[in-house]
């Protein structure tokens, strides 16, 4: 399915450089998907750590983790919303 739905990158993505990566200023929550085969779940540990994560949930799912376990990756944006809402005020 997402194969049909999901449109390919850009190629000048790749070549895009980042002076100042948002997540070195804003909250940020980590989902790890345990079961990943393209982001080995030790890498998405590293990153996790690397961007300070006010919380890290880890599915037993694979790459494709919002649609085999929607109800936990919604609950995790959900409550990443309600912080920063609370937080903006």
């Amino acid at each position: 399915m997402l194969g049909v739905v999901q449109k390919a990158p850009l190629a000048s993505t790749f070549g895009d450089s980042v002076s100042d990566p948002a997540w070195r200023h804003k909250p940020s929550w980590y989902q790890i998907s345990s079961a990943d085969r393209m982001i080995s779940p030790v890498n998405q540990e590293r990153m996790a750590a690397r961007l300070g994560a006010r919380k890290v949930i880890t599915l037993d799912a694979s790459h494709a983790s919002l649609a085999s376990r929607p109800a936990e990756v919604a609950a995790l944006i959900l409550e990443a919303a309600a912080a920063i809402t609370t937080v903006a005020g």
